[in-house]
Parts: C-alpha cells; structure tokens; sequence
C-alpha cells in the first residue's frame, strides 16, 4: 500500500517529538507532546490516510511501537548508529531530528532493527536479557573481590577466592578491619547476586522445558535449557533468515573476503555489526559439543576437517556455523533432532 504520510517520533522520557510529512516533504503535522500513550495515540490518529512512522532504537521503542502499531500502517524501529545524516548534515536537535529520520525513510536508507511481533515473545525475550544481566552483575562481583584483595598486596593465583569454607583465611590476611569489613560486604554482595541468579535460572529452565521451540532444541549437543531459549528470543521466527549464510553474518561468522579494492593490511577496519549474544551461543556450543558431549556429529565432521588438513581455527568455525544452522533447520522444517542428517 502507498503511504499518504511518513512521520518519524523522536522518543525521549518525558517528551516526544513528532512530525508527518507527506510524499513530496512538506510538514503536514508537527507537535511536542507528552511522552504518554494517549497523547501518542491522539497524534497518530490526528494524520489521515495510510502512514508509516519510523522510530529510532532506544528503551521505550518497543512499547511506542506497541503503542501506535494498531493506528498505523507501518511502523519501523531503526539503528540509530546508521543513520549519520542526522549528525553530519547541520544542525542537530530535537525539532529537526524527525525531519531528517523521515527523508531517510523515504529514500529507504534505514537499517530496520528487529522486534519480536508477539507480545508474548517479546516478554519472554525481556526475562532472557534479564538473566544474561544477572550473569554479568555475578562477574562484576567477582572481579571487585579479586580487585580488593589485589588492591591489598595479596597474591591468589589459581586459588578458589570465592568458596565459604576458604574465606576466613583471606578475611585474616587482610590488615585492618576496614579492609575485612570491606571485603565481608563484597562477599554478601556476590552471595545476595549468586542466589538470585540461581532463582532465574531455575526459571529460564521451566520456561524452555515448555516452549515447544526450545525444548527441541534440548537434543541438540552443545544445547541446554538457557542457550536454546537465548537462540530462540534472538531469532524470534526462522523465516527472518532466508539462507543458513545470513544467519552465520547476523551471529558474526560470516568470513570477509579479500577484494582488488582493499586498502593496504596496515589499516584498520570498522567493526562490523553482529550480535554478540548469538555469536557466544554458537561459540559455546561448539566448545561444550566438541569436548564435553559424548561422540556427536559436530565431533566427526571436526575431527574429518582436521584430518583433511584445515586449520584448527577454521574447522572450529565449520562447527560453530553448524550449531547455528542445525537449530535454525528444526525450528524452520518443524522436524526433531536426528544426528544422521548432520552432515
């Protein structure tokens, strides 16, 4: 469908910033409202016929764009660090921002960012994230104990700094008692983090055992309850991914080759975009899949390139690419694990 309108909203916590325009670029509507559904609401019903509305990626574009979605005929959330028009063509503010997203919209220059279409994905997606926090929020505090005692002259080496039964003998090598109340207060910090980090877990568990996606996936090696439901919130629905190779460039393993064009060795190359989360599925999987299962395919087909003489780095990726495309084939063909099909 032909749109009448584009309109672009720049989200901000209390106040937003929305503009339509029509086909051609004039301003047909241009408002500073309260950041609230109704006024949102309002808004995009105040501009008739069939609209789409870009949004940039931020923390309440999922819940504008839940929001606005049933008024609307489009509504596209984008990657914010794409979009260089903003900031390199004059000014930028918050009145003009909208402007320049919505001419990026009409020459189809965004760089859309995926949201789950069901509420119920994105909820699931939300408990997910929440878990992946608490794990770092675990190592934070780690870190800062082995940073205190480092911070105290004391060596630790390879010793376990962490268990109870060992840790009046590091609170005594601490001189002063600041510095044992201190690390007393650092160790009631890692144990408050560590056990609610083991009620999330327990959870996540449940929640792939029910998932009926998920729980497939379970007979995957290298798969367990957490990584199959993280594969399963970041890919959302197999069909985002029309070959095997795009899913391997979104997770970070697609190779780049070497063009006439390129510039010298020497120089350094921008960073390219993927997502780390499904980069560190993959990657674990291998590793749990190559050394911690029993005899599996991705073992065979790991031990065949080696004895063809590939690269240990290189058949190791083979691995880790099929660990994506093995889960991606299942919930895509609907069919159950079978180790005689991995070829």
């Amino acid at each position: 469908m032909e749109l009448r309108s584009y309109c672009a909203m720049d989200l901000h916590h209390k106040h937003t910033v929305f503009e339509a325009q029509t086909p051609r670029g004039g301003v047909s509507l241009h408002r500073d409202l309260p950041t609230e559904r109704q006024h949102l609401i309002e808004t995009v019903k105040a501009v008739r016929g069939p609209k789409g509305v870009v949004i940039e990626e931020g923390p309440m574009a999922d819940w504008a764009m839940r929001v606005i979605r049933p008024f609307v005929t489009e509504v596209v959330i984008c990657d914010p660090r794409r979009n260089r028009l903003i900031t390199q063509d004059g000014d930028k503010t918050d009145h003009l921002d909208p402007g320049k997203l919505i001419k990026l919209y009409r020459l189809g220059a965004l760089r859309r960012v995926h949201h789950p279409a069901r509420q119920s994905m994105a909820d699931l997606r939300a408990w997910v994230w929440a878990y992946h926090d608490q794990v770092d929020l675990v190592v934070a505090a780690m870190n800062k104990i082995k940073a205190a005692l480092r911070s105290a002259g004391i060596q630790y080496g390879p010793a376990d700094v962490y268990d109870l039964s060992e840790r009046p003998t590091w609170m005594e090598r601490l001189s002063g008692r600041w510095a044992r109340d201190r690390l007393e207060m650092l160790y009631g910090n890692l144990d408050d983090l560590q056990t609610r980090r083991v009620h999330m877990y327990q959870r996540l568990c449940r929640l792939a055992r029910r998932h009926p996606v998920a729980k497939r996936l379970l007979a995957v090696p290298g798969y367990r309850e957490v990584r199959a439901l993280t594969f399963v919130v970041i890919v959302d629905t197999p069909f985002r991914f029309a070959t095997p190779q795009k899913l391997w460039c979104y997770g970070g393993l697609g190779l780049r080759r070497q063009q006439s064009g390129d510039p010298d060795n020497g120089r350094q190359y921008p960073a390219r975009q993927y997502h780390r989360r499904l980069k560190n599925i993959a990657k674990g999987a291998m590793e749990v899949a190559l050394w911690r299962c029993g005899p599996n395919p991705f073992q065979t087909i790991y031990e065949r390139l080696i004895g063809k003489g590939v690269r240990d780095s290189l058949a190791r990726l083979t691995v880790a690419r099929k660990l994506l495309s093995v889960p991606w084939g299942l919930w895509k063909s609907g069919r159950e694990y079978d180790p005689a099909l991995v070829t």
